[in-house]
């Protein structure tokens, strides 16, 4: 394991995705790692859309300041409960959260997490204004399907079962460049990542962008 060991937070509940690296997919050990963002001492990083904490627990092992930020109080409470020491949790929606901060991380991340589930036209420049010069914004989630890329209504089962409606963001990897440029990034980009092999999935959209 390249950024940090499991053994660090061994007093906490083995994870139920043991995932032994930061992952940007839903594959343990595929793809890019923490590689992607500015992490180590002295670094401040917020993850929208944390989950249970596993990956803001790779980024803590770091050294970096480690903020998380989930809509979900269970999710939320999960990641106290096991990563508690080494990282800082909020229970709260990603705008709420960024709203009115300015130059404050020097990376901010989502993994499927609040990108994929907020308007960008809200969400992007609250991002770009939250970042240091030259901060990095990376996201992932699945490619769009189809031809129509878009803001899709799906359903989905929320933390006690209850069938929920979301509305997903789901653009092509130009398509977000193009609304992270318009929002003040300085560069923006992506990738579409393929599957492992003998997997059946559409693999996963990765976006980067420097502030």
């Amino acid at each position: 394991m390249s950024d940090t060991s499991w053994e660090k937070f061994g007093h906490f509940p083995p994870p139920e995705k043991p995932w032994d690296r930061f992952c940007w997919t839903q594959y343990s050990d595929h793809g890019p790692g923490l590689e992607l963002l500015s992490t180590g001492p002295g670094k401040r990083v917020l993850d929208l859309g944390m989950g249970k904490g596993d990956n803001l627990a790779h980024v803590a092992g770091t050294g970096a300041s480690a903020v998380g930020v989930d809509i979900s109080a269970r999710q939320v409470d999960a990641a106290r409960e096991r990563f508690g020491d080494v990282i800082e949790a909020h229970h709260t929606r990603a705008g709420e959260y960024l709203t009115g901060r300015e130059a404050e991380f020097d990376s901010v991340y989502s993994v499927f997490g609040a990108v994929w589930f907020t308007d960008p036209a809200v969400l992007l420049p609250l991002v770009r204004r939250a970042l240091k010069p030259g901060g990095r914004f990376v996201f992932s989630h699945l490619p769009p399907c189809g031809e129509c890329p878009g803001p899709h209504e799906h359903d989905m089962y929320g933390p006690d079962d209850e069938l929920l409606a979301v509305t997903r963001w789901c653009f092509r990897h130009y398509r977000w460049a193009q609304m992270l440029l318009d929002a003040g990034f300085t560069t923006a980009g992506g990738q579409r990542l393929p599957c492992p092999k003998g997997k059946q999935t559409i693999g996963t959209l990765i976006v980067e962008a420097t502030a």
